[in-house]
């Protein structure tokens, strides 16, 4: 399938004809010092249905021999990504986990004192099964040497799909496993429960305080949002993030689901000890085994328009004004 993007870059505009990967200009108003290290976009168009060729990624896959990622077409024409998790598929460095997973991830890059904004479309295909624990969609994540700390951002469904968790770890000593004194300090989360059809802030968090009600927010407060769309089985939707990577009050992670605001953070991103190896963008669906030595079903998500840019205008123009021909 085809699909045209309509762009308007400063005073002119062109238009760009997608068929899979394709590296996204820098436009001139960008600051080149905070500009993304990473400039693509790919819809998968020049990918062979039933096969695929990620050698732009890195595959973070724990079902050794396994094939979980798969190009698949829609009547109309449209390729898409799909990436697939079963039980068992949780072998890693030699040795069984207690988590099974299977990721795309672009190539890590140090962004520290960056600007990044990434989206994608995701679908949860009609017959999907969410499961009684936490299922990851995507995240970015500031890798460490032998980091054991949670990412910078998560977007997480638990409870049966009933629940999302959007946030993450600004800091902490990296080599660590979580504890409270440290989460307290620098987690950072909206969290949404299903309620009368759509999704409601239940309680949020910011750096240096415990979890709070979304009760106690005033009816002034913008930063934090009180609700998103459900999202619904075998529709598309589209998923916008952005990051700033800073030791200083000039960071903030901002997450969009749908054009509405899930998250809206603003401050310190990495306040980190250890020794700092880059940053990453993960797409694809990781959750944890089974806890009674049980078997969750195969989980399968669709992913399109994968997309990571400098600034939020770009992003909005690559995601926003797609035209399917």
């Amino acid at each position: 399938m085809k699909k045209v993007l309509l762009s308007f870059f400063l005073i002119y505009s062109f238009s760009i004809t997608a068929y899979g990967w394709e590296k996204v200009l820098i436009p001139d108003y960008v600051n080149k010092k905070t500009k993304s290290p990473w400039n693509f976009y790919d819809d998968f168009e020049d990918q062979k249905v039933g096969k695929v060729n990620l050698k732009r990624y890195q595959i973070n896959d724990k079902g050794a021999g396994r094939k979980p990622f798969k190009i698949k077409q829609e009547t109309n024409g449209n390729k898409f990504l799909e990436i697939s998790v079963e039980h068992g598929w949780n072998k890693c460095c030699g040795k069984w986990v207690k988590t099974e997973r299977a990721e795309i991830e672009v190539r890590p890059k140090r962004t520290l004192n960056k600007e990044i904004w990434y989206g994608f479309r995701l679908r949860f295909p009609e017959n999907f099964v969410f499961v009684d624990d936490r299922l990851l969609v995507s995240q970015f994540k500031n890798q460490f040497k032998d980091m054991k700390k949670s990412p910078l951002l998560h977007i997480n469904f638990y409870e049966n799909g009933k629940t999302i968790d959007i946030g993450g770890d600004t800091g902490g000593k990296a080599t660590t496993k979580y504890n409270k004194p440290e989460a307290i300090i620098h987690r950072v989360a909206n969290k949404f429960k299903i309620k009368n059809g759509k999704y409601e802030l239940y309680k949020y968090k910011v750096r240096d305080q415990r979890y709070q009600p979304s009760s106690m927010l005033s009816s002034t407060n913008s930063k934090h949002p009180r609700s998103l769309q459900y999202i619904i089985p075998g529709e598309w939707n589209v998923f916008k993030i952005g990051i700033k990577n800073s030791k200083s009050e000039e960071g903030f992670v901002k997450v969009f689901i749908n054009e509405e605001k899930a998250l809206d953070y603003s401050g310190i991103t990495f306040d980190w000890k250890g020794n700092y190896t880059g940053s990453y963008i993960r797409l694809g669906p990781y959750r944890d085994s089974h806890p009674d030595n049980g078997r969750y079903p195969k989980q399968s998500i669709h992913y399109d328009d994968f997309t990571v840019v400098s600034d939020k205008k770009t992003l909005d123009k690559y995601l926003n004004n797609l035209i399917i021909k």
